[in-house]
């Protein structure tokens, strides 16, 4: 293993230095040097389970934290229940909670918990933990804390049994198996400075707790070892190791040097350098993630909607879908993977036309000779760009020009949460908090004072009364949700909010020795726990 780290380290550095020496005097004494180091650096624990992913993350409280946290919280704390939504129909499996019932009104649940749990600094879990969580959450009012909106009171009845009493009868097993806000962690937090809490200092009660943190760099998370499940198999990874590696390129070669076991948002265009590599796999399973891009309906001249329209007219989705993503996405049928539970498609998805693009922006009204938007989109991913680049070519056929803004996710979200520095148009991904069509509508859409996700700055109070009447009718009545949600889809694509392009086939680029590997769209994460390393 050392050996096949050492030629991919030497490779790296020594063409490094043909690139140096090409016309200049170089100190071949330094170059020694950055290659021993280098070399040194490659060196891996053949125990730990390394990542590459793309962006860092934003936010280590558990309450708040809304984005690429997932990865390595998800290892770090656990929910009362978890969603599996890789098998058909769907079920709750047991995490923090063993059981639970619900009362035939849906407005009282009752969880039995886990005994013999602690969280990494000792503590039992029980609860008044469970009760602290949820309170601690709605207080923050920050991230995925919404999805407790709906409960009025926690109540301890002894250390192992906690009761819920809801507003109304929404479905609180998907509230408490959400991918963020849900996270189960020691009211010793309260104890922790802001510093501490913000580098990574909080306490759960997963198979593995927090080690080191380099911002931008990497992080490390070792094994707990008090874990309550247990380390039953050999083969259980002692750590985990997410390396921050912004260019997809290197991402690749460090996965094909065997420097990774996992590398996450390869470009498909890049992939065909594996197809002969018999110690990495590359495949696709479905998931609940979709792309598409969001335009703002405040500033111009997207805040005219002939304009919007006319952009909405020249996204040709097919053509993105068939030859951009390839394997890795499908065209959308509506605003919502088609294949999340209650998922209705729309009639009125606007149809690829140059034409009726051309139509629509003459219709706008704007007598300016040069009509200009921009665009942002996240730097890291190829597909993006391609996009983007396909969306600027046809733009300009029909007399509006728009210029690219490339760019980091953590750099654009930042952007468009202030208006005067916002794009025209952004590229989003999302993959849902808890498992309902209701987590985009409430999340994407749903009017909000200062914008969290709600990047289009759209606001429509009938919108809003839709989404929360479907949301708490779909734990005693699906269908008629269902019919809500299609509902709300027609109304944003009639204000052209959104444009739809693809619903994502996530793609798994890891070593091939990796064993543990299922699909689960309910969760966009790795939990390590569940997976070895075979022979």
């Amino acid at each position: 293993m050392f050996r096949d780290h050492f030629i991919y380290a030497r490779h790296l550095i020594l063409t490094q230095i043909k690139k140096a020496m090409q016309g200049k005097k170089v100190n071949l004494f330094l170059l020694f040097v950055l290659f021993v180091v280098s070399c040194v650096d490659q060196v891996r624990d053949d125990n730990s389970f390394i990542i590459a992913t793309y962006d860092d993350v934003k936010d280590w409280d558990p309450a708040t934290a809304f984005s690429l946290e997932v990865f390595p919280m998800s290892n770090i704390y656990e929910p009362l229940l978890w969603h599996d939504a890789g098998t058909a129909p769907g079920r709750f499996l047991p995490g923090l909670a063993t059981t639970y019932t619900s009362s035939s009104d849906g407005l009282t649940w009752e969880f039995i918990l886990r005994k013999g749990v602690t969280f990494h600094d000792g503590r039992a879990f029980d609860s008044e933990s469970v009760r602290y969580v949820i309170e601690r959450n709605k207080r923050m009012n920050g991230g995925g804390s919404y999805i407790w909106d709906s409960v009025d009171q926690v109540i301890t009845d002894g250390p192992h049994k906690v009761i819920f009493k809801l507003s109304s009868p929404v479905p609180l097993d998907k509230i408490v198996s959400s991918q963020y806000g849900a996270w189960m962690y020691s009211p010793e937090i309260s104890e922790l400075s802001k510093d501490s809490l913000q580098s990574g200092y909080g306490s759960g009660t997963g198979p593995y707790q927090f080690k080191k943190w380099t911002k931008n760099k990497h992080i490390k998370l070792q094994r707990y070892d008090d874990y309550w499940a247990g380390w039953n198999r050999e083969d259980h990874f002692d750590s985990i190791i997410i390396k921050v590696v912004s260019e997809s390129s290197t991402r690749l070669q460090m996965i094909e040097g065997g420097l990774v076991d996992y590398a996450l948002l390869i470009p498909v265009q890049l992939l065909e350098r594996l197809d002969n590599n018999p110690s990495i796999s590359v495949s696709y399973r479905p998931s609940w993630i979709n792309h598409f891009y969001l335009l703002n309906t405040k500033k111009p001249p997207t805040d005219n909607i002939w304009v919007r329209r006319a952009i909405a007219a020249i996204m040709d989705r097919k053509t993105i879908a068939d030859h951009v993503y390839l394997e890795a996405g499908k065209e959308a049928r509506g605003l919502i993977p088609d294949n999340m539970p209650l998922f209705e498609a729309p009639d009125s998805l606007v149809p690829f036309s140059l034409d009726m693009g051309k139509r629509f922006l003459d219709r706008s009204g704007i007598t300016t000779k040069n009509i200009s938007a921009d665009i942002s989109y996240v730097s890291t991913s190829e597909e993006y760009r391609l996009t983007s680049f396909l969306l600027m070519d046809n733009l300009r056929k029909i007399g509006l020009d728009l210029d690219l803004k490339p760019g980091l996710w953590s750099s654009n979200w930042d952007k468009a949460r202030r208006l005067e520095t916002a794009s025209n148009i952004i590229s989003m991904a999302w993959w849902p908090t808890l498992s309902s069509p209701s987590d985009w509508f409430f999340g994407l859409y749903k009017t909000e004072e200062s914008p969290l996700f709600n990047l289009s700055y759209y606001s429509n109070p009938i919108v809003d009364s839709l989404i929360n009447t479907a949301w708490k009718n779909e734990s005693i009545y699906p269908e008629r949700s269902r019919n809500l949600y299609k509902e709300i889809q027609e109304k944003l694509i009639n204000d052209c909010v959104v444009i739809p392009v693809v619903d994502i086939n996530v793609q798994s680029v890891h070593k091939k020795n990796i064993t543990g590997l299922r699909n689960n769209p309910a969760y966009s994460t790795l939990l390590i726990y569940h997976l070895g390393r075979g022979q």
